[in-house]
Formats: structure tokens, sequence, C-alpha cells
């Protein structure tokens, strides 16, 4: 059975004032900017610090290149994947460091501070990227951190750290993903390819029925989501760990679910137009679905998304 290539994906995020000093000042003795993954959201900030000496504190992905030649950084413990936004390859809620010129940086669990050189891409609309196809607009270079004392942790982080600590927070990205597949299932493809025998079997753009297996085929790719209890059962997970902290979030994940059901509708009652066009990608004429309402599910797809990143990044650390 082939399956849709989904890369990990970026919105980056708000900051709940939680913030410890700058672990460090700048190379020449200047303080350190202290930023966030809120900050970090408004590209117009960063760019007025491109440059210069900058501090943030935060956790390792345990993806972070085994060699040390660079980390992903998150405001989450324990995670493996640096997160995107569904479909994309736009790094979310995660930054990228690297270590100064000749060094590699060593992994540690424990949070930690990096301060370092702010470098910002030259537009909004360019990215840098990186060797694994990450999408991002800035990074940080020439850069260090220093392990963090427990003792100088927020209590709040206790909470952060029970949610972390569940694996609450990637069930709420597959939601997305989720999500995101039934506002705009015209837009994701099976790949092209090769047979042992040498033939190029073609690709192809998702049709009607296409959608409607990966959601309704028993352990097909979208098919937890489909199913009318997913999100009872995530509300029900975050209300054992704290229902009072994390009732935003639950109020998120009610929204992206009225959201998914409206697009499920609309998959459901054939609210959508096709026709017959060649497509360069796949070098062959084919059926190119569209759905009528397709300007607005993916315009509140991106505002509930957005929301739950700005909620993500109000836990600093």
């Amino acid at each position: 059975m082939k399956t849709i290539r989904i890369i990990c994906l970026a919105a980056v995020f708000m900051l709940l004032a939680l913030s410890l000093g700058g672990c460090s000042g700048g190379q020449s003795g200047t303080e350190a900017a202290k930023i966030s993954f809120k900050s970090a959201a408004s590209y117009s900030y960063l760019k007025g610090l491109d440059q210069k000496q900058v501090t943030i504190n935060g956790y390792l992905a345990t993806s972070s290149p085994a060699d040390g030649s660079f980390i992903f950084l998150m405001n989450m413990p324990y995670q493996s994947c640096p997160f995107c936004k569904p479909n994309t390859s736009q790094l979310s809620n995660t930054m990228e460091v690297y270590p100064k010129s000749g060094q590699k940086f060593g992994f540690t669990t424990q949070a930690v501070c990096v301060t370092g050189k702010l470098e910002v891409s030259p537009s909004e609309s360019e990215s840098f990227t990186d060797p694994f196809g990450y999408e991002f607009n800035f990074r940080i270079v020439d850069a260090d951190y220093v392990i963090l004392k427990d003792s100088d942790l927020t209590a709040e982080m206790a909470a952060w750290q029970k949610i972390a600590d569940s694996g609450i927070i990637n069930d709420v990205y597959a939601m997305f993903e989720y999500v995101n597949f039934v506002c705009t299932w015209p837009q994701y493809y099976v790949n092209s390819t090769t047979l042992p025998d040498g033939t190029v079997e073609k690709g192809y753009f998702l049709y009607a029925a296409d959608a409607l297996n990966y959601l309704q085929k028993e352990g097909a790719q979208w098919s937890f989501g489909y199913q009318r209890d997913y999100s009872d059962k995530l509300v029900t997970s975050i209300q054992k760990v704290d229902a009072n902290a994390f009732s935003s979030l639950i109020e998120i994940i009610r929204e992206a679910e009225a959201l998914a059901r409206r697009a499920e509708s609309d998959l459901e009652n054939g609210e959508y137009t096709f026709e017959q066009k060649y497509v360069d990608k796949f070098e062959q004429e084919d059926y190119i679905y569209t759905l009528n309402n397709a300007e607005q599910l993916e315009k509140e797809n991106d505002e509930v998304f957005l929301r739950f990143s700005d909620w993500l990044g109000t836990w600093e650390v």
C-alpha cells in the first residue's frame, strides 16, 4: 500500500512571562538579548536583532544530529522530532542552534540556556534549509550552552513537565495532521514509484475516494481522527493531568474537532469539483479535485493551528 509522504512542519510561538535572566553576556562583554519562542514568531522583531548576541532557554530534541553539528532547541523536554506545521517542512516551536567553529555539541536531557549570534534570513519569504530539508527564517550560530539547575526552573514548569511526560502534545500534533488532511486533502498526493523491474508507476493527487479511504479504512493513516470518540479520549487524557492548567488547550482541541467535522461533511456530501488536466509533477493527465469551501477551510485550519502554536509557546523554561 502506498503512503502519502508527510514531512514533519511552522509557526513559532508566544511567551508567558516565566522567564529567567540571560545565562551569559555577548562575546565582547555586551549583554545578550533574551528571546523566546513567542518573540520568534515576529520576523520584524528578529530582524532587529540580526547579527546580535541572544540567549534563550530550552531543551534539546533527541533527534538532534548525533555528530553534534547542531541542535534542535525546543521548549519541551523528551521530544524525538522537531515540530512542524502539518504537511510542510517549516519548523514550529523549534530553533536550530549551531556551535562555534570547530566545536561540537554534546547531548543532554536537562534544560539548557543557549547564547549565540542570531542570523535572520534576508526576507520573510526566504528561508534557510538544513541538511534534513527543514525550513526556517532564523538560526542561532557561534553558540554554546550551559545546563540549568533544577532550582533555576519555575514552579509552573511542574505542570508542563507532566504534560510533556504524558506524550499528549505528540497526540495533539497528530490530531492537527488529521485536521489538515480533511481540510486540504486535494493537495495531498501519492509519489511516483519505480517497480523492481524498472517500470515507473506514476504518482497522483488524491481523488475523493482515496481521501475517504484514508479516513474510513481500518488502520488507515487518518482513521484515528475520523473516530467520533477520538477528541473525547484526548480531552480526557489532558483532564487527568490537570484540567485547569490546560483548559485553553482543551478549547483549542474542541475548535479543531468542530472544523474537522465540517470538512468531513463536505467530503462525504460531495462538496467539491474536479477537472482533468495535465500535471507537470507526474507528467500525465489526471483528475484534480477542488473543495468548494477550500479557501475558508484552509484559512480556519491555519488559524486554529496558530492558536495551538501560540498556546504551546506560552510554556517557557
